[in-house]
């Protein structure tokens, strides 16, 4: 069960205490109106639950690569190729090897001469990004231009030097090196004994000390000589106190051949520090989600090869594709099918199918027992929607669950027929923000959503009930016959009219004195069968409404008499006849057209039914209230 509690990230929606979805024996399809949110319970769900199955239209087109006259489908094999693309254009952009070029670091002699871990991260250089670290390096960005220089030429010797330095102190068990040099005196030529530390030497202790003095003497006279050379300017006390405060930083510091190694990778650019660090948390992301994609990948080609039997025999049923022309790729885990004809022949809707149908044996074959769907006809023609809804009614068993939202009233339509005791239905409603879950409480073998279902079940003391049931006969009537063609006056306003009809009388100002009086709280969130009622009833008098302002305004000019929505709008809008507020236009009113109109419609959308069906509460209260707003004259 998911409630309103479980759907608090979803910050602009307010969730009626009430608001539930449970899923249980039956495949439980929720129809939500753009406008609803169904897209973000789906997602939310999707993000929170990420051990369930889901299918949507993005994913499926994210599991097939075409080729020629071979798809290859495998669980989000193009979303996965675009995540190593990404990767790949970030480790680019870093371009490592470049900055390491700066240095004159080109190849493998020149990077071994700083340590063999820089020639493995110049080599592999997401490694190199996946390493990096800024620490330590604040101490260099910070020294002057002279001492910067300086250490960039003779970075190696330097830290060398303090690597050397400091491996005498681990002989000497830190005392300080002037101390080692007086005892350095005493020591036998062939004492391999440090008595210090007592640590055994593989050669006498006395002449390890002196080649490592010998060493920092060595390296002292070439880093001073080199500062020298590039600072002629400088006196020789100038440049000893320069080299000092270099050496002095880098001994404070502690900075090692590692610290060295990621000053070198970020070019020795403060900025690029924070790039590359950013770039180490995007490349740490990405790897973690193309190690999902590949987990999720092997998964789905696992289920499926469970399977092999039913696909192949799908596949040679529904698409003419060959048994063997079927090929499981071991190696890639994904299957490779060859069609009969180019890729390009066949429809978008056919590809998707064809997806989908894996999609849905891979679910059928795994030990998921939740599938979450969201619009699952979207780009299908009616053979193919029909054939969808026949693959997801398969796949239903004691041990699977299967939600389903659309915003397709076809959806819940074509269900029906296909086991309509394997289904139950929900409508999302929205009023005033609040977001309601109405249960179809009713069983048909017929389109369960129509205006002739509606009427069928809806109780018949619902206020406008009368009206309509006589919306249901309008598309019946016969113009030719007087009587009958009367009729249409009640739901068009030429004039006040009204008309007994089976005893009731029936009058086109009732339904202009709804909208007169609707204000922001007519509407109330009471179920699927009067929100639907009214939201026919609602668009049909809105329509009257309009043309009784054109009535009074034309002081019941003839000429509009019998006219068809529109033409009524072009004639009331020429010549200067319109008299009313001067922020309804001609346009205003031709925009609002398709949702007022009503003059033609085929029996199973009398009335716009699936129109409306497809508008919330507050999309029509608002359509209402802006008309009447725009009517008023200030």
């Amino acid at each position: 069960m998911f409630n309103s509690n479980n759907f608090k990230e979803i910050n602009y929606l307010n969730f009626d205490t009430d608001f539930s979805i449970d899923l249980g024996d039956k495949i439980k399809i929720i129809l939500g109106p753009n406008g609803t949110g169904k897209t973000s319970i789906y997602r939310n769900i999707k993000n929170r639950f990420p051990n369930y199955s889901f299918i949507d239209y993005s994913e499926v087109e994210q599991s097939v690569i075409n080729k020629k006259n071979e798809i290859i489908i495998g669980a989000s094999i193009v979303l996965l190729d675009n995540k190593n693309e990404e990767k790949e254009n970030l480790i680019n952009s870093i371009d490592v090897k470049g900055n390491l070029k700066k240095f004159n670091i080109t190849n493998k002699k020149s990077a071994e001469l700083i340590s063999k871990n820089l020639e493995l991260l110049r080599k592999e250089p997401e490694k190199a990004i996946e390493n990096f670290s800024a620490e330590n390096l604040e101490c260099i960005f910070s020294m002057n231009n002279d001492n910067r220089t300086f250490f960039d030429e003779n970075a190696r010797k330097i830290i060398e030097l303090e690597k050397i330095t400091t491996e005498i102190k681990d002989i000497k068990d830190n005392f300080k090196k002037h101390f080692l040099e007086e005892i350095n005196n005493y020591l036998d030529n062939t004492e391999k004994v440090c008595p210090v530390c007592g640590k055994e030497n593989d050669e006498p202790i006395k002449v390890v000390i002196e080649r490592k003095l010998s060493e920092i003497k060595d390296i002292e006279e070439e880093i001073v000589k080199n500062y020298q050379s590039s600072h002629s300017q400088l006196k020789p006390k100038e440049i000893l106190e320069n080299v000092k405060q270099v050496k002095s930083i880098i001994s404070e510091n502690n900075f090692t051949i590692k610290n060295l190694e990621n000053y070198l990778i970020c070019e020795g650019n403060k900025e690029k520090t924070e790039i590359i660090l950013s770039a180490k948390t995007k490349l740490k992301e990405l790897n973690k989600d193309i190690e999902e994609l590949k987990n999720q990948k092997e998964k789905f080609y696992e289920n499926l090869k469970k399977h092999s039997e039913s696909l192949i025999s799908t596949f040679e049923l529904q698409f003419s594709v060959k048994s063997t022309d079927i090929i499981f790729d071991e190696t890639n885990k994904m299957i490779q099918i060859r069609l009969p004809r180019k890729v390009e022949e066949y429809s978008t809707g056919e590809i998707n199918l064809m997806t989908f149908t894996v999609c849905i044996l891979e679910f059928i074959s795994s030990d998921k027992e939740k599938l979450i769907i969201d619009d699952p006809l979207s780009s299908y023609d009616i053979p193919n929607q029909y054939k969808i809804m026949y693959e997801i009614t398969s796949a239903k068993d004691d041990t699977k669950q299967i939600l389903i939202f659309t915003h397709n009233v076809d959806t819940i339509n074509i269900a029906n027929t296909q086991y309509n005791a394997l289904f139950e239905y929900s409508v999302l409603e929205k009023r005033k923000n609040t977001l309601y879950l109405n249960k179809i409480n009713f069983s048909t073998t017929n389109n369960i959503l129509s205006i002739y279902e509606l009427l069928k079940n809806i109780n018949p003391t619902y206020t406008h009930y009368n009206y309509l049931k006589l919306l249901t006969k309008k598309e019946t009537w016969n113009d030719n016959n007087p009587d009958e063609y009367e009729n249409h006056l009640i739901f068009h306003y030429d004039e006040p009219f009204s008309k007994n009809i089976d005893g009731i009388n029936y009058k086109n100002d009732y339904l202009v004195d709804l909208i007169d009086k609707f204000d922001d709280d007519t509407f109330k969130n009471i179920s699927y069968l009067e929100n639907t009622a009214n939201k026919i009833i609602y668009t049909a008098a809105l329509r009257i409404w309009i043309e009784k302002q054109f009535y009074d305004v034309s002081h019941n000019d003839a000429q509009l008499h019998e006219k068809q929505f529109g033409p009524k709008i072009k004639y009331i809008f020429s010549g200067n006849r319109w008299k009313g507020s001067t922020k309804v236009t001609r346009e205003y009113l031709m925009s609002k057209k398709v949702m007022l109109n009503q003059h033609i419609h085929q029996s199973s959308q009398i009335m716009p039914f699936y129109f409306t069906l497809n508008l919330t509460y507050d999309d029509i209260s608002k359509e209402i209230l802006d008309i009447k707003e725009h009517f008023k004259i200030s």
